[in-house]
């Protein structure tokens, strides 16, 4: 809870391929003008906040030089932020994690994931020790979907759903959804992620598309993520008969950009694409009946896959007339980053 006019966090958004630390300061009144670089958060504790982007700084993972390389990369990423910014990390009230993985919620470590290097790793008490952190300092971490879904959850879908439907940021059931080169998500409920009783609550990417469908590494067959990621829809049209389209492989992006151009291969694969996500959708809202869900990672920005995808999710509820919104993220590239800050409030 914030008890001062204004408090520093960081978040950290750790992935395959990049590292990305962003220093934010929270305030419970506006101060200065609005700007790409502020947002409001409606926090279940503190209230509503007003937050600025101060600094962002990215270092590349690099899996291979293995984990301390990462934790003198974390370290190297929270002194230059803050130095960037002007500001002490005797100022720092907290600072978040999202990590690519299930995260225990007692021990912060990460019990799997596909960045290797980094599960049962104690991260948050080498982050700490290595760069002399004052014990003042929260640490969290959580998995980067819950981040990028509470993040959206209080300062930006989730408003403008209380906007446009009236239901109260804090009594919503939202659920976030990642299609970019894997499938993640995150539940939030009430202005809270739902972790479980391991960490392993809102792994949708790996619940069971088709049976007996395209081997996961995770060890099951059919999971949504083999289906519904980039990677995904790149296999559909390399292993159909859509093939047509010319010898060399055609990355998601180059499949839209076709289907947005009327040829009949890729807008079949889209079309095949749309189903599945419908379904997928579909099978979450007879779970969860969630008030709304929220897209990111870059498929999210592909317009093709929201047309008509309420009215296609509705055909795979038990509720009738369960045509839950989809949106587009709202915070762009920001999302991961300021979910993981807000972890240490």
């Amino acid at each position: 809870m914030i008890k001062e006019m204004h408090m520093y966090l960081m978040g950290f958004d750790v992935g395959g391929t990049k590292i990305e630390a962003t220093l934010f300061r929270l305030e419970k009144e506006a101060l200065g003008a609005n700007s790409k670089d502020t947002f409001v958060c409606a926090h279940p504790v503190s209230g509503h906040l007003h937050g600025h982007v101060l600094a962002k700084m990215r270092e590349p993972t690099e899996r291979h030089k293995g984990y301390q390389a990462i934790v003198e990369k974390m370290v190297g990423l929270i002194s230059s932020t803050l130095s960037s910014a002007g500001v002490d990390v005797k100022q720092l009230h907290g600072i978040g994690f999202g990590l690519p993985g299930s995260i225990d919620p007692k021990t912060f470590r990460m019990l799997n994931g596909n960045t290797m290097v980094l599960v049962n790793q104690d991260l948050l008490g080498d982050v700490r020790a290595k760069a002399n952190l004052p014990a003042s300092i929260v640490m969290r971490a959580e998995n980067d979907a819950n981040c990028f879904a509470l993040a959206e959850a209080l300062c930006g879908a989730g408003l403008m759903h209380e906007k446009r439907a009236g239901v109260n940021v804090h009594s919503q059931t939202a659920v976030g959804i990642i299609l970019g080169t894997g499938c993640g998500g995150g539940i939030v409920i009430n202005g809270r992620t739902v972790q479980g009783s391991r960490g392993g609550g809102g792994e949708l990417g790996h619940t069971i598309l088709y049976r007996d469908g395209h081997q996961c590494y995770c060890g099951q067959s059919g999971c949504a993520e083999q289906y519904l990621s980039g990677p995904g829809i790149e296999s559909l049209m390399a292993t159909r008969h859509y093939s047509q389209l010319g010898p060399a492989p055609l990355s998601a992006k180059e499949i839209f950009e076709k289907a947005a151009g009327s040829d009949p291969a890729a807008m079949a694969v889209v079309a095949r694409y749309r189903s599945d996500l419908a379904r997928f959708l579909g099978s979450l809202t007879s779970v969860l009946d969630p008030h709304y869900f929220v897209l990111g990672g870059g498929l999210s920005l592909q317009p093709a896959i929201y047309q008509g995808l309420s009215e296609a999710l509705s055909h795979h509820t038990f509720l009738p007339d369960s045509r839950v919104p989809v949106y587009q993220h709202q915070l762009g590239d920001s999302s991961g980053g300021l979910g993981a800050a807000l972890l240490a409030l």
